[in-house]
């Protein structure tokens, strides 16, 4: 019997012969499992119907691809007062009591993105089967939303995995996959994709699935993790621990995570509840809860934007002209993430060996972490070739130029290229500095010419800059943005300026950290001045990852084209001089080890750049001039007309620098402060240090109003 409820429904209720409740999830007209507001009264309905069949045993599982369920947007719940919050937390917490005590055995067979709610839901079957699948993967993402959950997660999860495993999750918001989920018994099995239903099925069917007893524990280890997490002392001081790891990384940005860990301290269940209930109204009103659900719904609805501008066929075939680390990590992520055949051209072999190299050990550490299969290595390292020449690439359709930042050199490359490929093949360039105009102009297809910006490293970064010029077609730009969602990049299209959107917020914040190490302030100082404020790495570590020699090239363009504020000091010529590439050579600002993790300052860069390490700042100081000089930019990428919107500009900032995210984005953060006060505190810096702090007109023109 199949139960016909609306159309608008995400749960959908069958009985069959057996007794066996299948509970099918599937939002209508959603790529993804996301529930509505009304779950709570669509689930009480199904159980009633279980009830009133008399099933035996019920399934939840979803026919959505890729997704269990991805959980409830938190933005939904915006208008609600506290009290209704509080009343909503109730509600869902009491439903997933009432599904915990059913008398008969509750399954939930999972593939796909388990999240949130979804999770909670889980957490309150009796039983949690998985498909072995790189897209599982299981995540109380709350806290990224400044939230925590509101289901009863926060007292189910300690319960089943532990109060050390379930707190990092809770704290984090990571995802995990199904081996690490098996591990740490959050599930119970991990079965073949094809047959997660029909295996969850017989379970049911043959009696092996026992209604669980919340009261009971399992086995000896959780019956001793039980007392000894129940003894008040030992609890409290096993949060305290956390706390103090959790500090090193937030410094106690984030109010969400204070509230889970004081919630946490509480040993008892139902006071538990109450805890989450409280501190879910509380945080939802927050700033930082709001100002974080802001920047997730705009991304949201950059994904779909660019999703339907970018809605043509597939590239079939790239080649990528220069390999060195960005052409290595855009031919692994092509390979990887679009599944498609990439040659990789090079006049020097020996890069383009190591770039297979790269690839390949990139893929390995991809196994490692279930995102691929071993069986998987092979058919995509087949997909990656090279050669000095172009010889057999006639049929590519995208070409990308990843040479250094050299005009000439870039236009040779269009000429060469267009005698070469077809006349439909998009040649994109990754410059950071020169307009594509510029590089456009020897063009015989100029249409077909396109700036396509990556950020250091590749391979992190979410966000791929698409430039067209004045005479970059429709369909040129519209491939460019399918291919970078192709790559898992998230586009942003920013107009034909030097430096693009996200270098020119990060050049003058670089700039300033050098200045203030010449000036004497050590390097780990500023880097942890910086990191306190928000960010996830110093300004220092930065220049190391991405090479300061790649900001030394771009500089003297930028310099020309913007002005003098992006002039680096005179000293960086003496780093240069002395091989301080960073990461790459492992000679940077710091010391890196076999791994390439970072071990500690290298002392010797005093040395080099003739100057002693005195600290005679306040990191306060240190934060200000560096945040300024962003800001003053940000405000001339307004005045330029660089990017669309602020809105976007919030998320790129986020996802291109790692501005913190918790302040909402660098225009949110400007807003917060005023233009008054930004256009104060320039001058102040003007007088002080220098022309580099003259706030722009657009600028000025704001503290007016």
């Amino acid at each position: 019997m199949t139960e016909q409820l609306s159309p608008e429904n995400s749960f959908h209720f069958e009985i069959d012969e057996n007794q066996i409740a299948l509970i099918r999830i599937r939002t209508p007209n959603a790529e993804a499992n996301w529930l509505s507001l009304n779950f709570i009264s669509e689930l009480r309905y199904l159980i009633g119907k279980i009830l009133y069949t008399q099933a035996k045993g019920v399934i939840f599982y979803s026919d959505c691809p890729n997704t269990f369920i991805q959980g409830l947007k938190p933005s939904l719940l915006q208008e609600y007062s506290e009290a209704q919050l509080l009343s909503f937390s109730e509600d869902a917490q009491n439903l997933m009591r009432e599904l915990n005590m059913l008398k008969v055995p509750v399954i939930a067979a999972i593939e796909g993105n388990c999240f949130g709610v979804g999770l909670e839901l889980a957490l309150a079957c009796d039983y949690r089967i998985a498909a072995e699948s790189v897209h599982t993967q299981f995540a109380m993402p709350q806290v990224r939303s400044g939230l925590l959950p509101f289901a009863g997660g926060t007292q189910r999860l300690p319960r089943l995995i532990g109060l050390w495993q379930a707190a990092n999750l809770l704290l984090t918001g990571e995802k995990i996959n199904t081996e690490r989920a098996l591990k740490l018994s959050l599930i119970d099995q991990i079965v073949p994709s094809p047959q997660l239903l029909p295996i969850a099925y017989q379970l049911l069917l043959n009696q092996q699935v026992k209604k669980a007893d919340p009261k009971k524990t399992r086995t000896s280890i959780q019956q001793w993790r039980k007392q000894l997490e129940g003894n008040t002392f030992l609890r409290n001081k096993l949060l305290d621990r956390i706390e103090n790891q959790t500090w090193q990384k937030t410094f106690g940005h984030y109010p969400a995570i204070t509230e889970l860990l004081e919630l946490l301290k509480e040993p008892h269940f139902r006071a538990g509840l109450k805890l989450e209930q409280a501190a879910f109204a509380k945080l939802l009103h927050s700033n930082t809860s709001k100002v974080l659900i802001d920047l997730q719904r705009t991304e949201r609805l950059m994904r779909d934007k660019y999703r339907i501008r970018g809605n043509v066929r597939d590239v079939s075939l790239v080649t990528i002209l220069g390999s060195g680390y960005i052409g290595a990590d855009i031919a692994y992520l092509t390979a990887f993430n679009a599944k498609i055949p990439v040659r990789i051209k090079d006049i020097h072999p020996s890069e383009i060996q190591k770039a297979l190299q790269k690839s390949y050990a990139l893929m390995q550490q991809a196994v490692k972490n279930q995102q691929l299969s071993a069986g998987e290595i092979l058919q995509r390292m087949n997909l990656i070739t090279g050669g000095e020449r172009l010889v057999g690439a006639k049929s590519t359709d995208f070409v990308i130029q990843t040479v250094y930042e050299n005009l000439p050199l870039k236009q040779q490359l269009i000429k060469e290229s267009e005698s070469y490929y077809s006349e439909q093949t998009i040649l994109a360039t990754n410059t950071s500095t020169f307009r594509i105009a510029e590089i456009a102009k020897v063009a015989e297809r100029p249409q077909n010419v396109i700036g396509f910006h990556y950020f250091s490293p590749v391979i992190k970064q979410k966000m791929v800059e698409i430039i067209p010029h004045e005479g970059t077609c429709e369909h040129t730009i519209a491939t460019a943005i399918h291919f970078a969602i192709q790559q898992g990049k998230i586009p942003l299209l920013v107009s034909d300026s030097p430096g693009g959107f996200i270098n020119r917020l990060l050049m003058p914040f670089l700039n300033e950290a050098i200045h203030c190490l010449v000036e004497g302030e050590s390097i780990e100082f500023i880097d942890r001045a910086l990191q306190e404020f928000g960010f996830e790495i110093g300004p220092l570590a930065m220049i190391d990852e991405m090479g300061l020699d790649i900001l030394t090239r771009a500089t003297p363009t930028l310099t020309a084209s913007l002005g003098q504020r992006f002039d680096l000091p005179d000293e960086v010529d003496l780093l240069i001089r002395n091989e301080r590439k960073g990461l790459k050579n492992k000679r940077g600002f710091y010391l890196y080890d076999r791994y390439n993790e970072r071990v500690q300052e290298d002392k010797s860069i005093y040395h080099v750049m003739e100057t002693i390490a005195r600290n005679d700042l306040e990191a306060e100081e240190i934060v200000r001039r560096c945040l300024l000089r962003m800001l003053n930019e940000a405000a001339w990428c307004l005045q330029d007309n660089v990017i669309q919107s602020k809105e976007e500009g919030n998320v790129a900032s986020v996802l291109g620098i790692g501005f913190p995210e918790f302040l909402g984005g660098i225009y949110a953060y400007m807003d917060h402060i005023g233009a008054k006060e930004i256009v104060h505190q320039l001058k102040l810096h003007s007088q002080q240090y220098g022309a580099r702090f003259a706030p722009c007109d657009w600028l000025i023109e704001q503290a007016k109003v």
